[in-house]
């Protein structure tokens, strides 16, 4: 009865502990968007269920991370050409330290970027970020007080849209995708010294800002990029298969669900596709008609769900392609999707989150507005939300 019941407090303790991963990287410690066993407010604005509200200095797309405590984001003050690495107090929102990562020229970017668009990467001891320094791809590891542990520069990145290479932890390995005009690449790196485990030089090398995925059957990782899926071993950089697509330059993390991968960009082509990872990367269909752009799609429930820069969302079946249903939310949008508990969370560019219900049939929930520009992603933690607007960092929670 001891061991039954010790079993049983272990499994309970796991799930847990799963439930309240911190929000470490991009898109939260699966790199998906999904969040489950966590409660936030289903209304919140400018004067209510806002725990804290702090002033953000210089300009930055990048997502917000947490880890333990602990809010890391970056920025830049263009006037000086700082790039910075910033650490808040998650209960207060208190800035605890910043640090200037380099100062560089401003890099030639598009009109909806930024020059702190790669969002850090946190463990349990080391934040990571990712700059451009000119043309040199350069990433550095602090401590959790703000002391630089190691910094690499990992090679010439050209890209006249700007700079964007999120670092990522995937299976013990610091991981991340640099696609862009000069050598582009996909490379992992030991978390602990920067140094080299693996690296890939990319084919058709050409921009793309999308992030490594895992293919969540232990064996594969997803980089859309370069007129490509391409799956690789994640321990060993080898590829496994790779489909080519008329899309060149993907910003969008595909989604995966059961099995299946849904690939979706649209420059200078449209893609919506419905990739089979078991069967080694078969198309098992194909559509073009809403394909997304910069925000990544999001599963829940069975389900795939996305919504386009210029606010058309849509759900599908990820095996068969099917629109269950096609809704207009905001006129533009930039944020990627996340999936919280039942719920899709959709941010738009003034700032407005459309709550929409993870089913088959559309079902608006809520709209809640902060009344100012968002395009980074929020991070989700178990009683709320931590968003990084235009000029703020916030936490909403009850």
């Amino acid at each position: 009865m001891k061991s039954f019941l010790g079993l049983v407090l272990a499994i309970l303790t796991l799930a847990g502990a799963a439930c309240a991963a911190d929000w470490n990287q991009f898109r939260g410690p699966n790199a998906d968007g999904v969040a489950t066993g966590v409660s936030i407010p289903q209304e919140w604005g400018t004067d209510r269920n806002i725990r804290w509200k702090v002033k953000v200095p210089g300009t930055g797309f990048s997502s917000p991370v947490i880890a333990g405590p602990k809010v890391f984001l970056t920025s830049c003050i263009e006037e000086t050409g700082e790039r910075l690495l910033l650490c808040h107090d998650l209960a207060s929102g208190k800035e605890e330290w910043r640090s200037t990562v380099l100062r560089s020229p401003l890099e030639t970017r598009h009109q909806l970027s930024s020059c702190a668009n790669s969002t850090p990467l946190a463990t349990s001891t080391l934040v990571y970020v990712s700059f451009l320094d000119k043309d040199r791809h350069v990433l550095t590891a602090f401590e959790h007080g703000g002391k630089e542990v190691w910094r690499k520069d990992l090679g010439q990145y050209v890209n006249k849209h700007g700079f964007c290479s999120t670092p990522m932890f995937q299976n013990g390995l610091l991981v991340l995708a640099a696609d862009n005009d000069a050598k582009g690449f996909v490379t992992a790196l030991d978390p602990a010294t920067g140094e080299s485990k693996w690296r890939h030089n990319r084919d058709n090398s050409v921009r793309s800002f999308s992030i490594p995925v895992p293919g969540k059957d232990a064996g594969q990782m997803l980089v859309a990029g370069c007129r490509s899926l391409t799956s690789f071993e994640p321990k060993t950089g080898k590829v496994n298969w790779r489909v080519e697509t008329p899309t060149e330059k993907f910003v969008a993390a595909p989604a995966i669900t059961g099995g299946m991968a849904v690939l979706s960009g649209s420059s200078p082509t449209n893609t919506l596709w419905g990739i089979n990872l078991a069967g080694g990367g078969v198309v098992a269909w194909k559509e073009s008609a809403n394909a997304l752009y910069t925000c990544s799609p999001v599963a829940a429930q069975g389900l795939v769900f996305g919504v386009t820069d210029q606010g058309i969302a849509w759900c599908l079946d990820p095996k068969t392609g099917k629109k269950q249903w096609t809704e207009r939310l905001g006129k533009a949008h930039h944020a990627s999707l996340l999936a919280v508990n039942k719920t899709i969370l959709a941010f738009d560019q003034k700032g407005i989150c459309h709550m929409i219900d993870a089913s088959p049939v559309f079902k608006k929930i809520s709209a809640n507005t902060l009344d100012e520009e968002i395009h980074a992603t929020p991070a989700v933690i178990s009683d709320g939300l931590v968003i990084r607007t235009n000029n703020h960092l916030l936490r909403v929670g009850k």
